[in-house]
């Protein structure tokens, strides 16, 4: 499959993975975008509007047409189903908006924290004279059994506030189909959500549908052989060049094997961990596509080929 048609599909699989009464007419929306502090949280939220797009810089050198803090509506008449997305280590809420955006554009309302160890990238600056959250103590990620149910429990937090804050809003909890919340996560915040659905018993949320885990850090589950509680649609992803988590995934004792069906993997060739769950200035050359012809053509991660 040619790469550039790679990152729809991926819209496409968890459009069906994470809400069976989601958009299946073709329907597509505008996209409203805005930052909120969600109780406490700096988080970038994608949403259906009918508010006019504009241009809009996420970064200095990345843009996109979206409507800025437009208010929310419903999608295409129904109710938008909620995916919250866990940025990886270091990164930031923003940074797969070929993902986040893609899936408001296709009816849902995308919620993305940035998490403590946010650095490399920010949702929003920090204020002058402002710190980051304090992050608890990481296990050693070379030492996969030393990692338990309350390792970055600050990330789960994370996750639980922000749907949380989402359907108690007075805007978003009128458009949200509180009944089916996917989640989606990258490299930690991959290990993250599997965590919330059941990786670690007695931490999962109930409210969770499906799973999309970009490249995700799953030792610790495989220590533990915990990841048989996951008891919802997952689909996991890699890359043939991440020699950190792919060989983890796939094979006769991969987290693939592991789980529970309905359970998916795709395998991207010549791609290593950033390319599975990133987006870096100039990968849309510099703009998130504006058409379905379009996105058909450009959403593609340079170099990933499935």
């Amino acid at each position: 499959m040619p790469s550039r048609l790679l990152q729809f599909v991926i819209a496409a699989l968890l459009v069906t993975m994470a809400a069976p009464a989601a958009r299946g007419d073709g329907c597509t929306t505008t996209v409203g975008y805005r930052v909120m502090l969600i109780r406490g949280r700096t988080t970038a939220v994608w949403y259906p509007t009918a508010g006019q797009p504009a241009e809009y810089s996420y970064t200095p050198k990345f843009s996109s047409l979206v409507a800025h803090d437009a208010p929310p509506s419903l999608a295409c008449g129904k109710l938008a189903p909620l995916v919250v997305f866990s940025h990886g280590e270091l990164g930031c809420g923003i940074q797969s908006v070929f993902l986040t955006e893609e899936l408001a554009r296709n009816g849902y309302v995308v919620a993305a924290p940035d998490h403590a160890d946010a650095a490399i990238c920010r949702t929003a600056p920090l204020p002058p004279g402002g710190e980051p959250r304090a992050q608890p103590p990481q296990p050693n990620f070379l030492d996969p059994a030393a990692w338990n149910d309350t390792s970055r429990w600050d990330r789960r937090m994370d996750i639980e506030a922000v749907i949380d804050g989402l359907l108690a809003d007075a805007e978003f909890g009128k458009v949200i189909d509180r009944y089916h919340v996917g989640l989606a996560g990258h490299s930690l915040g991959g290990y993250t959500v599997l965590g919330l659905a059941g990786g670690w018993p007695g931490r999962e949320d109930g409210r969770v549908r499906a799973v999309l885990a970009l490249s995700p850090y799953v030792t610790p589950f495989l220590a533990k052989n915990t990841l048989e509680n996951v008891r919802v649609p997952l689909m996991y992803q890699g890359g043939t060049l991440d020699v950190g988590v792919t060989p983890f995934l796939k094979g006769p004792r991969g987290a693939f094997r592991a789980a529970n069906r309905p359970v998916y993997y795709v395998e991207l060739r010549d791609a290593g961990a950033s390319c599975v769950g990133q987006l870096r200035p100039g990968d849309h050359h510099g703009r998130v596509p504006r058409t379905r012809a379009q996105r058909a053509a450009d959403s593609g991660v340079r170099g990933c080929v499935l």
